[in-house]
């Protein structure tokens, strides 16, 4: 029975990986995503450079979500490097426009990093 505790523990006390990061992108909650920020990130939406703290990331990205109706979020690729280095290429697609998405992550002691958010609209 412990050991059954603990794997339980274990397997849903670990708030910063990559699957909750999808989650959190697909359901588009911003205080989710700040859970992979610090203060090196970026977001560049439509070629606009944010950065500063977390406070001013999420909400530079609260913006967006509430600007966009967007409707579907969907990975197009991900993958690493030997570096620790993981990007994901993915779109946002609303009623009129479809987003590209570029992420890149820092995989540093079991836990993961945002470096780039870089969102644009597809022409």
């Amino acid at each position: 029975m412990k050991t059954v505790v603990f794997c339980f523990i274990l397997f849903f006390n670990n708030p910063n990986s990559l699957e909750d990061l999808i989650t959190s992108l697909e359901i588009r909650s911003s205080e989710e995503i700040s859970n992979y920020f610090d203060s090196n990130s970026e977001i560049i939406i439509n070629e606009k450079v944010s950065k500063g703290n977390k406070f001013q990331l999420t909400k530079t990205l609260d913006n967006f979500f509430t600007e966009n109706n967007l409707r579907e979020f969907k990975i197009i690729h991900k993958g690493d490097t030997q570096n620790n280095i993981i990007y994901m290429l993915a779109e946002y697609s609303s009623n009129d426009d479809i987003y590209k998405v570029f992420l890149t992550l820092l995989k540093a002691e079991k836990k993961y990093i945002i470096q780039k958010f870089k969102i644009d609209i597809r022409e």
